[in-house]
């Protein structure tokens, strides 16, 4: 068993070399040095380079501009932090599980910090090419279990060699290393374990020296450290630490498992028998076959740690690769080292070139000066107000003559200025987008270059957003698996006015009359919604506005609700303040406007009636003047032909056919006329309603005929 045991290690720890030898060990220094140029303050020189220049009298100069430039492309991420949520995708999930479920991972994000961590991700990715997190269980704080994601030195961790895939699950494996010290393995393997280790014999073989290897960070410098053969770590101080191998690796296992309604397939080792049970009732079965599986080994050299089934079915590592192109990776930083470098040299040089003008030196004949040596005005010879004083009788000839300087060659300013455009163009990080504008320029011209600018960007953005949907995905997973006990999680939300508060989220809990579950986070199968929401202050910022235009646009909108988006250090008590003056007096001002309102509607109506009283009167005025017209042709039949001409003429039509006045044969009776009573025998204002309204009723022959 025990030499089984060490075979394993064995094999664990050649996974590793191989790793290590197949390009790990490049990615290491070229990661070292894009965290200098990255960090500058000296860094930014290779130690040769820098010795080359001392040795020559030439200075060596930082000028760092790639530090600025990516702290512009990490803003972004900054200011817009990841939002989790999940949404129904079979018969089984619901939406207010889904809500649930996204309410846990919030809940969870904010426990373990995960919009810094992810900003250290991210800033490894655009510096050092990769970012790594590391999602599991840790059962450290609670017995029942928690999320714990945290951000791994891309240093430490080694991608299968041989893929060439984003996604970890088409990866054959992942190696962590880890340096642990004795009291770190007892408390994450146990007692037997560290007792191995201490009572290991030393190896002649060297599988542990590695003193080639790049440095990694820490507080602390590498002074009075040694490193055995057994990759054993020894400090000033006595502590030692191990290299510890951390693999995960994938392999084909005959298993029991279950198959769920939706066909997927889950092994059923470690899944509870309450969420098995559900399953089958769904329509779910239980079936054994070769499945592939995640084997986690966690070893020394010599000796193994851990080594069993992994309980996820996933890798822990989720990557982020800002430029990925099937297996090679690369960061905004890369490209920029060569640009930065010419600048140092450049500006150096440059710096070096003026220098040596201010102190050219000096051409002298022995013997003629009076108060300094030769070696004092080699030394004092560039001083401001230098007094040299000549022998007596000492020809104009001999007079000391300074050297002329050698001009600046031309071109280095130049190359200068060609090598900060240089490195605007390899990061893709413009002025525009670092807001260094003037005065003169307005501010939504500014947003609005930093807005294109940031299309610049758009590949890491890309897999920025890819990474957080696999992290979501695996976060997903482990809720469902692992939070399967009743629990009850505190998460913070706000009301209706922006106020903070506390609540208590029950999940998994049992009804009392047990007639199921409540907030069931174990059932159905969700999609993840991976958005990007803004900080909270930009975002109330934001909103602020846009409720404040909404408001100049007429929008009714009560004045709490405006207040909710403002930052006003005690929105809350001016919100209660109006509320309770609303209930005990009504607003004068609110009054007058719904006053206003209702007059304005009521002067609407009365437009209405008005229109359509106006309707009628025409009407009336028409159907009167038809009627006197009807009357004059019953009188005088032979006026029809003459009106029909006119009507006809003025482009009348009729509508129920030509001609439009027929001739009437019969003869009409007079009633006898009234006396004095007023006629209208005027063709060209012929007679009128306003005429007959008031004096027809009393007139009852017809007005406009001639008697």
């Amino acid at each position: 068993m025990e030499r089984d045991e060490r075979a394993v290690a064995r094999r664990n720890w050649h996974r590793y070399e191989y790793g290590r030898e197949r390009g790990h060990r490049e990615f290491c220094k070229i990661a070292r040095v894009n965290e200098g140029m990255y960090l500058g303050g000296g860094l930014q020189w290779s130690e040769e380079d820098r010795q080359a220049l001392l040795e020559a009298g030439k200075p060596c100069f930082e000028f760092n501009q790639i530090l600025p430039k990516v702290n512009a492309a990490l803003g972004y991420q900054i200011a817009n932090r990841m939002d989790i949520a999940f949404k129904p995708r079979n018969g089984q999930a619901t939406d207010d599980v889904a809500g649930t479920l996204s309410k846990v991972a919030m809940q969870v994000g904010d426990n373990v910090d995960l919009h810094w961590k992810e900003t250290q991700v991210y800033a490894d990715g655009l510096i050092q090419q990769r970012g790594y997190f590391e999602i599991k269980v840790d059962y450290e704080d609670s017995l029942l279990g928690e999320i714990s994601v945290e951000a791994l030195d891309p240093m430490d961790v080694i991608p299968d060699p041989d893929a060439k895939s984003y996604d970890p699950d088409s990866w054959s494996d992942v190696v962590v290393l880890r340096w642990m010290t004795y009291d770190e393995i007892e408390a994450n393997y146990g007692e037997e374990a560290r007792a191995k280790l201490e009572v290991e014999a030393p190896d002649e073989e060297d599988f542990g020296d590695d003193f080639d290897d790049e440095e990694r960070n820490r507080f602390g410098d590498s002074t009075n450290i040694g490193v055995d053969r057994l990759g054993e770590m020894t400090v000033g101080d006595g502590c030692k630490r191990v290299r510890v191998v951390d693999r995960q690796y994938w392999r084909m296992e005959r298993a029991e498992c279950i198959v769920t309604d939706t066909g997927d397939i889950r092994p059923v080792e470690g899944m509870p028998e309450q969420r098995i049970a559900d399953i089958i009732a769904a329509g779910g079965f239980r079936t054994k076959r070769r499945i592939r599986r995640v084997r986690w080994t966690v070893s020394t050299m010599n000796h193994i740690l851990h080594d069993d089934w992994s309980p996820f079915n996933h890798f822990t590592i989720v990557p982020f690769f800002p430029f990925f192109r099937r297996g090679l990776t690369r960061g905004l930083v890369d490209n920029a080292v060569g640009p930065q470098q010419m600048l140092n040299k450049s500006l150096s040089q440059y710096l070096h070139t003026i220098n040596t003008t201010a102190n050219s030196g000096w051409i002298t004949w022995a013997g003629t000066i009076n108060n300094m040596r030769p070696d004092e005005l080699e030394e004092r010879g560039a001083e401001s107000g230098l007094h040299i004083e000549m022998k007596a009788k000492t020809p104009q000839e001999q007079m000391p003559r300074k050297i002329q300087p050698n001009q600046i060659p031309q071109g280095l300013d130049r190359i200068v200025d060609r090598s900060a455009m240089l490195l605007e163009q390899a990061t893709g990080i413009n002025e525009a987008m670092m807001g260094q504008r003037g005065p003169e320029t307005s501010g939504i011209a500014i947003q609005s270059r930093q807005f294109a600018a940031q299309q610049q960007l758009s590949v890491p953005l890309d897999n920025l957003a890819r990474t957080r949907h696999l992290l979501a995905g695996r976060m997903l997973e482990i809720i469902q698996s692992f939070y399967d006990e009743p629990r009850i999680l505190r998460i913070t939300e706000t009301d209706d006015r922006g106020r903070p508060i506390t609540q208590s989220l029950p999940v998994n809990m049992p009804f009392e009359d047990g007639s199921g579950i409540f907030n069931n986070l174990t059932l159905g199968e969700y999609d993840v919604v991976v958005t990007e929401q803004p900080m909270q202050i930009t975002f109330e910022n934001s909103q602020f506005v846009q409720v404040m235009e909404m408001m100049e646009k007429g929008a009714p909108i009560p004045w709490p609700f405006v207040l909710r988006y403002s930052n006003l250090a005690h929105k809350q008590e001016m919100i209660d303040a109006m509320e309770r003056q609303a209930q005990e007096k009504p607003d004068p001002l609110l009054e007058a406007k719904v006053m206003l309102l209702r007059a304005q509607t009521l002067t609407e109506a009365s437009k209405k009636d008005k229109t359509a009283s106006e309707a009628v009167n025409k009407a009336v005025e028409a159907l009167y003047s038809a009627m006197q017209a009807a009357g004059v042709v019953a009188q005088n039949p032979a006026v029809a032909p003459l009106a029909d001409e006119m009507l006809a003429s003025a482009g009348f039509e009729d509508k129920n056919g030509a001609p439009v006045v027929d001739s009437y044969g019969a003869t009409a009776e007079f009633a006898p006329a009234a006396g004095s009573v007023p006629t209208n025998t005027d063709p060209l204002t012929p007679a009128n309603p306003a005429v007959g309204v008031t004096r027809g009723i009393r007139t009852p022959e017809t007005d406009g005929a001639m008697q």
